[in-house]
């Protein structure tokens, strides 16, 4: 497949399209991708699966509710 990168504000992007992904077993939201540069000048890109994905989510609604006072007035300004 050859993609073309598109202008995105003040940087460049690769769109992965949502069949792409799907076809991929990857979530559209929690996808991750490792990039590396190729010493002769290609780029390598590689999707991580993280196995403590629930973790994440869990650790980060723990957050949320702990700080709940504070996020509601950070958000008001």
């Amino acid at each position: 497949m050859i993609k073309k990168l598109i202008r995105h504000g003040n940087s460049k992007v690769l769109v992965i399209d949502k069949a792409l992904l799907q076809a991929a077993g990857l979530d559209e939201d929690t996808a991750l991708f490792q990039i590396t540069i190729d010493p002769s000048g290609g780029l390598v890109i590689q999707s991580m699966k993280t196995d403590n994905d629930s973790l994440h989510k869990k650790a980060f609604r723990e957050v949320l509710e702990e700080n709940d006072v504070l996020m509601k007035r950070l958000a008001e300004r």
